[in-house]
């Protein structure tokens, strides 16, 4: 086994989220790592610049653990039991009441049950 390796020799890096290899400065690494793939995005892709210019109430928006609501087209953060603790239609944060008037006074979403126990958990 080599005694040292060059980054620049690796097709992928990945990151080890539940820090048994190293523990990471969660938020500079979100930050980095955003940073980095929007610029990569912008400047290889063609995207519009807007994603560099990221403020930091979006940055609640970056992180791991989110659902798709395919049908309202909302990002959830679910509890154990499947409540919604907050959602966002694209990255503008809804508000306890938006999220009532879409998916009941309880806040649940519909397809939990369907998915609860096929992912783990953050």
């Amino acid at each position: 086994m080599a005694n040292s390796f060059c980054l620049s020799q690796c097709d992928v890096i990945g990151f080890d989220l539940d820090h048994t290899l190293c523990r990471y400065q969660l938020q500079e690494s979100n930050k980095l790592i955003y940073e980095s793939f929007a610029q990569y995005l912008v400047t290889e892709k063609g995207y519009s610049e807007e994603l560099l210019c990221v403020s930091p109430e979006e940055w609640d928006f970056c992180s791991k653990g989110l659902v798709l609501d395919l049908e309202e087209g909302n990002f959830l953060k679910l509890a154990a039991d499947g409540t919604i603790l907050r959602a966002t239609h694209g990255t503008k944060s809804m508000t306890g009441e938006e999220i009532a008037e879409v998916y009941g006074e309880k806040r649940e979403w519909k397809h939990f049950n369907a998915i609860n126990g096929s992912y783990a958990r953050s």
